[in-house]
């Protein structure tokens, strides 16, 4: 499971962001190119509010429609690598292949835009870590 991510801005600093921090957001690339930061999910202090507690979306539960009422729109995350956690809460960074993201949706609720990580099951060499996965495929031009 994506439990935070790793990137490198333009001016060089490295930037590391944690869920469930009250103020975790996650960089997107704009319809314009640009960088652009939405609050991540729902945290767990959060109860009300119309969006989901967390920060994560399985791929299944988006083909069934069970996000539909959130209007989820596609979209790549901005990162280098990604902070995936063991059954022993051991933290691994793995890197995110250069030309690929990390897939998430926006949601809105009335005027509130947030983003969750889309997730699936983990490629065979990480299934003993956790039985969730951020989906990582080619990032969109």
């Amino acid at each position: 499971m994506c439990r935070g991510i790793k990137l490198t801005d333009h001016s060089g600093i490295e930037k590391r962001i944690e869920f469930p921090h009250p103020h975790a957001a996650l960089p997107i690339k704009s319809a314009e190119g640009k960088t652009k930061w939405l609050r991540w999910g729902n945290n767990l202090e959060e109860k009300e509010g119309g969006f989901f507690i967390g920060g994560w979306a399985r791929q299944a539960s988006l083909e069934q429609g069970k996000w539909d009422k959130l209007k989820p729109e596609p979209v790549d995350l901005l990162a280098d690598e990604f902070l995936s956690r063991d059954l022993e809460r051991k933290a691994h960074w793995i890197d995110i292949p250069a030309g690929h993201a990390i897939k998430g949706i926006i949601a809105t609720h009335h005027d509130e835009r947030r983003v969750y990580v889309i997730t699936t099951e983990p490629p065979e060499e990480y299934a003993w870590m956790n039985d969730r996965w951020p989906l990582i495929a080619p990032a969109a031009n």
